[in-house]
């Protein structure tokens, strides 16, 4: 004859109905933890935290709502003068005051620098303009050395014609005249020597320069112009220039080396 337990069905039904509110219970205890760490995440504030690589990054910009700080003025303060220094006090003792000297010497002052020297002047071309006036016969018995002679005005003049007195003559152009010196020559050298004129300049007193006429001096002295004078000699000869009626001569440089000037 069977026998069942009568507590067994009971027993079986009670760990069914167990089951079955386990199942909402841990629901709601999931959801409820879910909601704890919702909430808990929502108040607790993540850092931001960037990392820059090379340049910075340019600043965020500001909310629509809330315009640019402005910025601090900062208005640099001058910094104070340096404060002077007090001179020293001049010392009594005399080795001091030679140092500072010996300390401070001014630099010498540089040489001035020498002025060129003038150059000479060409012959043919402009002078210095001569103050005074000269007429011809201001030459009359002046007198100058060329080499081993001694040169004598004997006189001096000017004429349109020139002439030796035997037949030789010239004349001078329209406005032009012949400036004549008449001149006695001595050889005080020692052997026979050709007094030669070439290169006589005469210089007016407005600077112009005239050659000797070497032409009108042979008309005037064909006779002895190129011949030797003999040691202790006299001759009498001639130099000539060709110039403008009313030109004067301050001085004439005799054959180009000794100046005869008005006596």
């Amino acid at each position: 004859m069977g026998f069942n337990d009568p507590r067994t069905p009971q027993r079986g039904r009670a760990a069914a109905a167990v089951r079955t509110l386990a199942i909402p219970v841990a629901v709601l205890l999931a959801g409820a933890v879910c909601a704890v760490t919702l909430v808990a995440l929502s108040v607790v504030t993540v850092p931001d935290a960037r990392v820059v690589l090379g340049e910075d990054e340019p600043a965020a910009a500001p909310a629509p709502d809330e315009g640019p700080e402005p910025a601090e003025e900062f208005t640099e303060e001058p910094a104070p003068p340096p404060a002077e220094e007090p001179a020293p006090e001049p010392s009594d003792e005399p080795g001091a005051a030679e140092g500072a000297e010996g300390a401070e010497e001014p630099a010498p002052e540089p040489a001035p620098e020498p002025s060129p020297a003038p150059e000479p002047e060409e012959p043919g071309g402009p002078a210095a303009a001569e103050p005074e006036s000269v007429p011809p016969s201001a030459y009359d018995g002046s007198t100058t050395s060329v080499g081993v002679f001694r040169v004598v005005v004997e006189t001096a003049y000017t004429d349109a014609t020139i002439t030796n007195g035997t037949g030789s003559y010239a004349e001078a152009p329209a406005g032009w005249e012949y400036h004549i010196y008449r001149l006695n020559v001595t050889n005080e050298g020692s052997s026979p020597v050709i007094f030669d004129s070439s290169g006589t300049v005469g210089t007016t007193t407005d600077g112009r320069r005239f050659v000797n006429d070497i032409d009108a001096e042979h008309t005037v002295a064909y006779d002895y112009f190129w011949f030797e004078i003999d040691p202790g000699e006299t001759v009498t000869t001639h130099i000539m220039f060709l110039a403008p009626v009313g030109t004067e001569f301050a001085h004439v440089l005799v054959a180009g080396q000794s100046d005869l000037r008005p006596g």
